[in-house]
């Protein structure tokens, strides 16, 4: 079975890879991007001089003029650089906003190729965290302050071969600096990265809890239990909340070490530069120019530093995201697949095994062979948990057996598309899956292209166009979340209009009445019977009232098939079936 694995690690180097391999899809805004990156270096570099030069010779000179072209040259400078950075902002928002978006709609779709097992194995609300969250913390590493470090990259290299030509030994004491940055980074990295990954997944728990609290509503208030679910959210939000702590205290701690360094560079620069200003070889321009261009030497170091936060967070999302697209479906695609058969179409399982765990030592369905005619009903009764419903899962392809066969008109459903096989079989069950839309949303979710008189015939046929045309809004009511508006007999045959729309030639009815009362069950079985005419139907029922008529009924216990007949074939034999009758009715 697919599950997450939330030990998966991944590297920065394999982060970015992933990440700027999207970016480079839109090549040109890539390189408009980088060509104002550079002319903004260049810019930044060209700054400092007019500094020097006012200082210098300006002052001295006492020359307004020149002082005026200066001024007019510094102001026309920096709002040259003011354009280039919002044209370099602009486009990266562009760049980054396509990639991620692109990224989203790629995991989306990796997650809906996923196999029943994996949801199975996963929480809700780790993979709405994973979607929303986790994919919003890559965003900065594409963002125009990521990009603008490449261009820092840049401006540190021509500005520190810049300051070592103009004085060497003040150059060289700056750099002494750098390796206790460097320790300072080595250290913190891995203390940041920790408490960022142990607080997302507090933060995960708590999406879940949320989740849980949200859709057992109704469980909370009728036990009366809303103090035990606070105190449960309080226990989760309290551990995130500690988790966050810690992670924003090692970025406490570090953020004023490294402004510590920044403040020793400038103290070296001015104790230096004083001493040389004093020998007169340097000149006073040339040391305010000096401190500019180390102050332009720590930006790109500081922009890095505070980025280094965003990275760790971005790894360990990285990391999460990582577990889905690197998760593989195990119902796979056959190579070659054949065309599916016109109806009728019969079924026939075949010394079928099969274990959730994939364990063939404990099999939940054992040697399981029966055959479900064309256009005839087959029942499927046993206790619950005897493997009715996993054999049901099965026909879908939910699962691949582990050996045996399972044939629709003796081909293989293995060999078939997913898409061909799932497209012929309609299944109506107790689990009513209703969307939070409209009435027409529900049934047409079938066939979405589906006419208004198509939707209308099954919403007959189903018995519920007089329920629906009573409603001011028509087939335009909102059914609420979960079909919250809606009783439970009008969502079942809701779910059977939608089953009627996607006109099947199979049908699986799984437990389709067992939370109805019986007068509901017998307004809705007009309905049901509307849909089983002329389709191979294969019926799961605890009440064993509802399949006496059935053509065929197999008696499932302990995932095996322990009897096959009639009704009253198998009343005659006074077995296990029997012993199921009178169960219910004495």
């Amino acid at each position: 079975m697919q599950q997450l694995k939330l030990e998966n690690k991944a590297s920065t180097k394999e982060m970015l890879h992933f990440v700027f391999n999207r970016v480079l899809k839109q090549k040109w805004i890539l390189a408009v991007n980088i060509l104002a990156l550079t002319l903004i270096t260049a810019l930044q570099f060209v700054m400092p001089q007019f500094e020097k030069t006012i200082i210098d010779k300006v002052i001295p000179m006492k020359d307004l003029r020149w002082l005026s072209l200066m001024i007019g040259g510094l102001l026309l400078t920096a709002v040259v650089l003011g354009l280039l950075n919002y044209f370099s902002s602009y486009y990266m928002g562009v760049m980054s906003q396509s990639a991620i978006t692109e990224l989203r709609d790629d995991l989306y779709h990796d997650l809906l190729a996923q196999d029943t097992a994996f949801f199975e194995s996963s929480k809700t609300g780790d993979l709405m965290v994973r979607l929303t969250s986790d994919i919003n913390n890559l965003q900065s590493m594409i963002s125009a302050n990521m990009l603008s470090m490449i261009g820092n990259l840049f401006t540190f290299v021509g500005v520190l071969v810049f300051i070592f030509i103009v004085n060497w030994q003040m150059a060289l004491a700056v750099t002494v600096t750098f390796p206790l940055m460097f320790v300072i980074y080595r250290v913190f990295r891995d203390r940041i990265h920790a408490a960022y990954k142990a607080a997302r997944l507090s933060q995960t728990k708590m999406s879940n809890q949320m989740q849980n609290t949200l859709t057992q509503i109704d469980l909370i208030k009728s036990y009366t239990n809303e103090d035990l679910a606070q105190s449960e959210f309080n226990a989760v939000s309290e551990q995130n909340r500690q988790d966050m702590i810690k992670a924003t205290q090692n970025g406490a701690i570090f953020s004023p070490l490294i402004d510590g360094v920044n403040y020793l560079q400038v103290a070296i620069i001015l104790a230096l530069g004083a001493y040389f200003v004093m020998q007169k070889t340097l000149t006073v321009g040339d040391l305010v120019a000096y401190l500019t261009y180390v102050a332009m030497l720590q930006a790109p170091i500081q922009s890095f530093t505070r980025l280094l936060n965003q990275i760790q967070q971005a790894l360990v999302s990285y990391s999460r995201i990582n577990e889905i697209t690197q998760a593989k479906p195990t119902i796979l695609e056959p190579a070659h697949p054949v065309a599916f058969p016109k109806a009728p179409l019969g079924l026939k399982l075949d010394q079928v095994n099969f274990s959730y765990l994939g364990d063939n030592k404990m099999p939940t369905i054992k040697d399981v062979s029966f055959t479900v005619p064309a256009g005839k009903t087959t029942a499927l009764v046993g206790h619950s948990g005897s493997g009715k419903s996993t054999i049901t899962k099965l026909i879908d392809r939910m699962y691949d057996i582990d050996s045996g066969r399972i044939t629709i008109n003796d081909l293989n459903i293995g060999d078939f598309r997913l898409e061909d096989l799932r497209r012929h079989i309609a299944i109506v069950s107790q689990d009513l899956f209703i969307l939070d839309g409209t009435l027409r949303d529900n049934v047409v979710y079938a066939k979405p292209e589906a006419t208004d008189q198509e939707v209308h015939e099954v919403l007959r046929l189903a018995d519920l166009e007089a329920f629906v045309t009573s409603l001011p809004a028509g087939l335009d009511t909102q059914v609420g979340e979960r079909g919250v508006k809606l009783s439970g007999g009008q969502k079942q045959r809701l779910s059977i209009a939608r089953a009627l729309l996607k006109n099947a030639p199979i049908v699986i009815l799984d437990e389709a009445t067992a939370s109805l009362d019986n007068e509901a069950e017998k307004q809705i079985q007009h309905a049901l019977d509307n849909l089983t005419e002329t389709r191979t139907t294969i019926v799961i029922a605890h009440r064993l009232s509802t399949v006496y008529n059935a053509d065929q009924i197999v008696v499932i216990d302990d995932g095996q098939v322990v009897e096959k007949g009639t009704h009253q074939s198998l009343l005659d034999k006074n077995g296990a079936y029997a012993k199921l009758y009178q169960a219910q009715f004495d």
